[in-house]
This record gives structure tokens, sequence and C-alpha cells, in this order.
């Protein structure tokens, strides 16, 4: 029988030449399951920490909060036996993504918050990253008053060592820029990730995405077009990139071609409705619906796809039909809306659905 310890020193090395992705995150699984046989409590922190970090930017972000919840339980017995720069990083990851979980409640969701910034005030924080952090909460739930109060004080805040990188900051200030309307001050904001000046592990990948809407509002095509270029071979290939893949499929619908259209929806599709990110699924169903609104319009009603389990099967002549099939798209965003929106006692994701016609209004007209 292979000695545990031996295995984990195995399994470590293998992960270690692995990209962040399922296989990587199916190693370390298997890592931390050993440690907890050992009862090895520092050896399976330690191992969190890694599988935390491997599940974030792997898009697995259940994997990541049970991990997260079982490191800040072990940190809270005994803090002096763990480091807390650790367990306040880590905090960020969680609190940036459960906003994507319809199912978490309103109450825990805010207590989560308040528990994040009561340790990075004990921990002597300026909190500039917990006021960062805070604008997206009230985005999500559509509160411009507060978004905007919660971007004065992140901005009056010194960074500080739990500071997210610049690059990710640029990206954050181009997207409330986006939520605003504000299409110059997005694309201003993200200008030293588009001219490759800041970079990070996922930057500028998804901000040439993001940035797609506020250059066909602008009428800047040919940036758009650059941008969709770049952005989408950086994304293409990775499962946690879904909101980025229904940017580039909202364009390629509006202003690219439709065969390459068709191909990206049968391509992100399976990965979009496997999603534990509500809000991803939800994105890209409303890009989905996009599409077929586009076929519609240019006069293509029925063609084959390649879809998977869930979405109306092809007629017997193997066809689907897309008036039917973006009906499909469209109930499956609204449910998600209506749970959102129950969940965070607004309209946010209501008017999201309402105001989805606009977009129809840039497309580009062939010839």
């Amino acid at each position: 029988m292979t000695d545990p310890r031996a295995r984990i020193e195995e399994i470590q090395e293998q992960a270690w030449r692995l990209p962040r992705g399922p296989a990587k995150l199916a190693l370390l699984e298997e890592a931390v399951r050993l440690a907890d046989m050992l009862e090895d409590v520092e050896l399976g922190y330690r191992l969190r920490g890694d599988l935390a970090e491997t599940a974030t930017f792997s898009g697995r972000i259940d994997v990541l909060l049970v991990a997260f919840s079982w490191k800040l339980a072990q940190f809270d017995r005994a803090p002096d036996r763990f480091s807390d720069f650790d367990i306040l990083w880590q905090y960020k990851w969680v609190a940036n993504n459960v906003l994507d979980f319809s199912e978490v409640p309103l109450p825990r969701l805010l207590r989560l918050f308040d528990d994040m910034e009561r340790r990075y005030r004990e921990a002597g924080s300026t909190m500039h990253a917990v006021w960062y952090i805070k604008r997206d909460l009230y985005q999500h739930m559509g509160d411009r008053e507060r978004a905007a109060e919660a971007d004065a004080r992140y901005r009056k805040c010194r960074r500080d060592h739990l500071s997210d990188c610049v690059a990710c900051v640029a990206h954050g200030d181009a997207g409330y820029h986006r939520f605003l309307r504000q299409w110059p001050e997005a694309l201003d904001a993200a200008e030293p990730l588009l001219s490759g000046r800041l970079t990070c592990s996922e930057q500028p990948h998804i901000a040439f995405g993001r940035l797609l809407v506020p250059y066909l509002h602008l009428k800047r095509l040919d940036d758009a077009r650059a941008a969709h270029q770049r952005g989408y071979k950086m994304v293409r290939g990775g499962p946690q990139f879904v909101a980025s893949h229904a940017h580039h499929l909202e364009f390629e619908s509006l202003a690219g071609e439709p065969a390459r259209a068709k191909a990206m929806v049968e391509r992100h599709l399976p990965g979009a409705l496997a999603s534990v990110s509500s809000d991803n699924r939800f994105q890209f169903l409303l890009a989905a619906k996009l599409w077929t609104d586009r076929m519609l319009k240019l006069g293509k009603a029925r063609m084959k796809l390649r879809l998977p389990a869930g979405p109306p099967p092809a007629d017997a002549d193997g066809r689907s039909d897309l008036e039917r099939l973006g009906g499909w798209f469209q109930d499956q965003a609204e449910g998600i809306a209506a749970r959102f929106d129950a969940r965070n006692g607004t309209d946010a994701f209501r008017r999201i659905l309402d105001g989805r016609a606009e977009l129809m209004e840039l497309a580009v007209d062939e010839g």
C-alpha cells in the first residue's frame, strides 16, 4: 500500500505541472482527502489553500466555498497556527464569487461581507479592498446609490497589502463605469489593460470581452473587432470564462459572422449550462437568446445544431427551431433572474432582461 504522505508529495508534484483546470482540481481534492485521513490539520490547511486557488480560477466556486469554510473554521480555532494574510486574501475570492449563487440567502450574504470587513479592520487594513468588493455587491443588486458611495470610499483609501492587483482594480473600475453606462470612462479606465501596460493571470483576458458593448455604443467597430479577436483567443479554452464567452458571443451575433456565432453556441453552451454560477448561466443564456433573435431577423429560422441535453431537441429532420430554442433560453434566464431578484429584494435582474432589446439596435447590418 502506498504511503499517504508519499502519495501527497507525488500529487503535489503532478499538480504543480498542470494548468488550472479539472485535472489539477481532481488531484488536489485527492491530496486533501489523504491529509484528512492522516488527521494532519496543518497539511490539510496548506493543501486546501492550493485547492481554493485552483477552484477559483477554474470556475469551481462550489469547491472554493467548501475549502475556504474549512480553513476559516481551523483559523478561528487556532489563529496563532495559521497566517491571517492567507485567510484574508482568500476571503476576497469568496466575497467576489458568492454573489453569483442565488441559493445563498441575502442575510447570510450580508453577514459574510460584514465578517470580512470586521476581520480586515482587526488586521489593520485600510479598507481599500473591502470597499472595492462592496461596490461589486451593490452593482450586483442594481443599487446605484450605494455603489457610488462604495466607489467614493474605496477611492479615498490607500492601497495596502490586501488590495487586489492594479490590473484587476483597473478592470473593476471599467466594469463600474460600464454599470453606469459611462462608455468612454469605461474604456479610459481599461486603457492600461488594453495597451498591455497592466496584466495578471486573468487580465486583460476578461477586459477585452467586457468592453465590446461600450465599443459598439461608441460606434468604434474596428476597435471592437480587434478586442474581440485578441480577447477571445485568451478565454476560448477556459472553463472559468463563461461570462467572457457570453460577451464574445454577443459581439459575434451583432457584428460578426453568423457561422462563427453558431460555432460559439455549440462550443460553449454545454459549459455554461454546467456552470455552478447562476450569474454565469444567466449571462450566457441571454447571449444565446440574442443570437437566436439575430438569426431570426436575418431570416434563418431553422438549422442543424449540436446541443447538450436540456434545450428543446431537434425536429425529425435534425434541425432546431430557433424561435423555440430562443424561447427556452429566455425562460431559463427569467427563472434565474426571478431567483436573484427575490434573494436581493430588487428588480435589477428583471431590468437587465427588459433592457436586452437595446442590444439588437447595435447590430451591424450585413453589406
